[in-house]
């Protein structure tokens, strides 16, 4: 498969007291197109941290201080903010925990949904709304064809997160992030949501990173997992290896 991510030595910093504290140290990893790769650990381990930097972003208060994030043939830490700006409006989506969060409940789904394609130019507004219908029906949303029409409140908590997921997709994207996108849902509406990003990734042929704690929520998506532990990498290994052969007694 061909190589697309490419993270080597990267390194991220705070300032506490005039002196720079390592809180993510020396973290390598890769991760060839249409994958999937699993940041997890524990709550500060440095898995969003990490997963942010891929968009050229740090936290604030943070600052990526070494290493290289590399898209493609493109390096994301030596590229400008136009450029990032621009990569982060359609190659690379991020998917965020709380799907209710990021909508406006005064606005119908649908316009939610084109709205950041339309202003970067991506394409028109027809089109983007026929790529639109088209992604809610892979994701297995109901009534496809007229689900855009209702607002947030309308829909289940589960058929949120899937039109966030058709939000992050419409720009078609060559990296998408997802970071914990089902925590908030119930333990059943989380396998079927799981079930059809996984499905309507690899469909896509899109390359993605998945954010967790849960080792059994990333046993279902993921080809490869990465095991943090305070900043650091414990292990880096197929998913079947990590489950049942892992080597670290962390992991």
């Amino acid at each position: 498969m061909d190589r697309f991510l490419t993270v080597k030595d990267l390194r991220i910093s705070v300032k506490q007291e005039q002196k720079e504290q390592v809180i993510v140290n020396d973290v390598s990893f890769t991760l060839d197109k249409g994958q999937v790769l699993a940041l997890i650990g524990e709550s500060g381990s440095g898995k969003t941290t990490i997963a942010l930097s891929l968009m050229g972003y740090a936290k604030p208060g943070c600052y990526i201080s070494g290493g290289q994030v590399t898209l493609g043939n493109d390096s994301v830490l030596d590229a400008d903010e136009a450029t990032l700006r621009q990569w982060r409006g359609n190659r690379v989506a991020y998917i965020a925990q709380s799907a209710a969060a990021a909508f406006n409940p005064s606005k119908r789904l649908m316009d939610q949904v084109i709205e950041s394609a339309l202003l970067h130019g991506i394409d028109t507004k027809v089109n983007l709304k026929r790529r639109a219908v088209a992604l809610f029906r892979d994701l297995a949303l109901p009534h496809p064809e007229t689900i855009g029409q209702r607002y947030p409140h309308e829909v289940s908590g589960g058929q949120l997160q899937r039109v966030m997921a058709a939000m992050a997709l419409i720009a078609e994207p060559e990296l998408v992030i997802l970071d914990e996108p089902t925590t908030a849902l119930d333990v059943t509406t989380q396998v079927e949501v799981l079930q059809v990003f996984r499905r309507v990734v690899k469909q896509l042929g899109v390359t993605a990173v998945y954010v967790s704690h849960d080792l059994a929520v990333v046993a279902q998506v993921a080809d490869k997992i990465v095991v943090l532990n305070h900043g650091e990498i414990r292990e880096d290994n197929s998913t079947d290896s990590i489950l049942h052969h892992a080597q670290d007694p962390y992991t």
